[in-house]
């Protein structure tokens, strides 16, 4: 019973000293969310273009456009060669007429601006999309398709690959640097938050200490403290990136076919339950560490002061 009630005497003084320094509370929280929102959301951009990167090495894909002037039946042979090759998983001609429905279906809603007949299409291109067994022959591939008599273009999302691979490699030296300016900020403003409470009650705490308090009660409401910063801006920074995540998410799904179709986000719950309690060790572990650093030198000069 002593014990339950000494951890609710813990939890009351805690609260009030809070209350009283709120100024410091909200400028505590404030870094510390700053710090766990940044690191939060790079962590998803990280994750979200590693699966990107995975995707396109799993289905790397290509689109060879032949010359125009090139017909249906000519093109069969370029058809034939691709056929062949044994780094392809897949492939699919699209014909003249079908490329012609295609542009259809990309300006649907403009047909009084664009009117285009079926004798339209011999204008246009034959077209082959190409998915390749791995990424690791894409490059080859397209340069061996450049050189094929007939075709006018090769198109493949190499170019994407790297430039998410670029992204990537930033991404993760940012979350480095991120990790650590932030932490040491958040630990700084933590620790002037609650020594400003350790300063406020050094008579109150010596009074306890004459009263036959142990160090450890007495340490009691500054590590709760800690704890309550740590868990406040926890809770914050989660449902902040979880907001931020679900609104690009919906951004992208809205936004253009191309980027929607590159671009494929997971839900947020897949990434929530590894999230939350990451922000919650991270919020634990740095109000822990930074009322253990506020309080350490005046119990240390209490008990010179004991000598």
């Amino acid at each position: 019973m002593n014990k339950l009630r000494a951890f609710f005497y813990i939890i009351k003084l805690s609260l009030e000293n809070l209350l009283k320094n709120w100024h410091m509370l909200l400028a505590s929280v404030f870094v510390l969310f700053t710090g766990m929102y940044i690191m939060g959301t790079l962590l998803l951009t990280s994750n979200s273009i590693s699966s990107i990167l995975s995707e396109q090495a799993e289905h790397p894909e290509v689109e060879v456009i032949c010359r125009s002037e090139l017909s249906d039946d000519d093109a069969l042979s370029i058809y034939r060669v691709i056929l062949s090759d044994e780094r392809i998983s897949r492939a699919h001609m699209n014909t003249k007429a079908d490329n012609l429905e295609k542009i259809k279906e990309t300006l649907k809603g403009y047909e009084d601006i664009f009117q285009y007949e079926s004798e339209d299409s011999e204008f246009l291109y034959v077209s082959f999309d190409i998915t390749l067994k791995n990424a690791a022959s894409l490059e080859g591939f397209s340069n061996d398709m450049r050189r094929v008599s007939g075709v006018e273009e090769v198109q493949d999302n190499d170019s994407i690959y790297k430039y998410f691979r670029g992204i990537s490699n930033v991404v993760r030296t940012g979350s480095i640097v991120a990790l650590i300016v932030l932490g040491f900020l958040s630990v700084l403003l933590t620790v002037n938050t609650i020594r400003l409470t350790v300063v406020a009650r050094k008579k109150e705490l010596r009074i306890m200490r004459d009263l036959g308090a142990s160090y450890a009660f007495m340490r009691g409401p500054f590590i709760a403290e800690g704890v309550t910063i740590g868990l406040l801006s926890a809770a914050i920074s989660f449902f902040a990136v979880r907001g931020t995540y679900n609104y690009v998410a919906k951004v992208i799904e809205r936004g253009d076919n191309v980027i929607s179709t590159i671009i494929r986000l997971k839900p947020f719950s897949e990434y929530s339950h590894g999230l939350l309690w990451g922000f919650i060790l991270a919020g634990l572990a740095i109000g822990l560490v930074a009322s253990m650093f506020a309080i350490r030198k005046y119990i240390n000069t209490e008990r010179d002061d004991d000598k």
